[in-house]
């Protein structure tokens, strides 16, 4: 146990990384869908545009802390030299692409007569960067040499993650736009309320695959100890995850008979709770770090 707390630790940044960008790559998806599909128009739009930078800078967040774990700035260059060829070097490609799009269609909403073919345009490679992404961290992971990260539960876990954080940031974004039930913005009031519903649905599926996971863990082993020795509580991180996301996601869907300040201020506290949720099982990942061999 003391030793897989160790090795998660050592990973702090990859934890904090695999913790926020995935939620911040749904939520920047969830905030353009409205827009690309003519929901709204004129400031309304521009006002999401605006709170798109939450999400945003969570994933910024995200990417920064990844890279620390490069140590040396001169590693980015031998990443970048890797793509096509490293699972890890085509991580971070899709992680520039994506931001770059992101923070490009950020900027471009500032503009001051905006084209809509234009934003529309962008968002669909928004999209469509964004799910890439999501599927080249997930690869990421898969690992023939770390037998414990070696199963399909691994990058279903990740993806999950992010259909969990990712709804109660988008809605979060659209509470500090001033989204509310009221008639004004009744053209995204049902969109908005079905987010805490689709995080719920994500944390179920998440917690039904990392209890398959949990209940194989005794089978996955090297020479010097098995994957359940390292994370002897993961039933119990299970059961925290359900918890705090139930917490969040209940909070955020709370929002929806506040207004103003307040409502933001749920939805921010919810968010927070989910993360922290989401936070504990990545440390249970890298905790059970387990290679072929006699590695640990």
């Amino acid at each position: 146990m003391g030793h897989g707390i160790q090795l998660a630790f050592n990973e702090i940044s990859l934890v904090l990384f695999t913790t926020l960008a995935p939620s911040g790559v749904v939520a920047l998806m969830l905030m353009g869908a409205p827009l690309l599909f003519g929901r709204v128009s004129g400031e309304k739009a521009r006002r999401i545009d605006c709170f798109m930078g939450i999400p945003l800078a969570v994933s910024m967040v995200g990417l920064v802390m990844s890279a620390t774990h490069l140590g040396n700035p001169d590693n980015v260059l031998y990443v970048f030299s890797r793509v096509g060829f490293s699972p890890l070097s085509n991580e971070v490609a899709g992680a520039v692409v994506f931001l770059a799009l992101a923070g490009a269609y950020w900027l471009y909403s500032f503009a001051r007569a905006p084209r809509t073919g234009v934003k529309r345009a962008l968002t669909v490679a928004l999209w469509c960067s964004g799910a890439a992404f999501l599927v080249l961290m997930a690869q990421a992971y898969s690992a023939e040499t770390i037998v414990s990260w070696n199963t399909a539960y691994v990058p279903l876990n990740m993806v999950l993650n992010g259909l969990v954080g990712g709804p109660l940031l988008a809605l979060l974004g659209f509470r500090a736009s001033s989204f509310s039930e009221v008639a004004a913005f009744a053209e995204i009031s049902s969109f908005a309320k079905a987010l805490p519903a689709a995080s719920l649905c994500g944390v179920v599926a998440n917690a039904v695959s990392m209890c398959l996971q949990n209940a194989g863990l005794h089978l996955v082993e090297n020479e010097l100890s098995t994957a359940a020795a390292l994370v002897p509580a993961y039933g119990a991180v299970i059961a925290g995850f359900v918890a705090f996301c139930i917490v969040g996601a209940s909070l955020c869907a709370g929002s929806r008979r506040a207004s103003g300040r307040r409502a933001v201020a749920l939805c921010l506290v919810g968010c927070a709770f989910a993360f922290f949720g989401i936070f504990l099982t990545r440390m249970a990942f890298y905790a059970m770090h387990l290679t072929v061999g006699l590695g640990m």
